[in-house]
């Protein structure tokens, strides 16, 4: 048998038994009754046994050292936190230029002048643009006029 069949045939054989055991309260079998009078006089008298009362003293006082011992671990780490993003900010502060250098990046005053180049290119370009287009349109009416001369020649 596979252990998960075997965990759940466990499982279920639980869950009827605490079908079982519900059912005989709402029903206030006698069955039911001498299983609580039983459970119950099993309950103090195990909760007054020396060894349970150690027991349960030891497990309170590993809880509150591992709750503590959390708590400080939470603040260690939020404080290493802290103290390492103030450290990657202050090497960027003092850094930042030679990687910048280093790295070939561009800053905003790279950029600035970038654009600021483009825009100039940019008007010249059209300004060309403008001469050229009234060179040409100069020149076509001069071809015209050549033209037109010729074929009055020709007649």
């Amino acid at each position: 048998m596979e252990p998960a069949t075997t965990l759940a045939i466990i499982i279920l054989v639980v869950a009827i038994l605490i079908l079982l055991y519900y059912y005989l309260e709402s029903t206030n079998n006698p069955v039911y009754q001498n299983i609580h009078e039983h459970a119950s006089g099993f309950s103090s008298r195990v909760s007054q046994e020396e060894y349970i009362t150690n027991i349960t003293g030891r497990v309170n006082n590993f809880s509150d050292k591992f709750k503590d011992r959390v708590q400080d671990d939470e603040e260690e780490h939020v404080s290493k936190t802290d103290i390492m993003s103030k450290k990657i900010t202050q090497f960027i502060d003092e850094q930042s230029e030679q990687v910048i250098e280093d790295w070939d990046l561009a800053t905003n005053k790279d950029l600035d002048s970038i654009i600021e180049k483009y825009e100039n290119l940019e008007s010249e370009l059209n300004s060309y643009k403008e001469t050229n287009d009234t060179r040409v349109s100069d020149l076509e009416e001069r071809v015209n006029k050549i033209d037109e001369e010729l074929k009055s020649f020709k007649k």
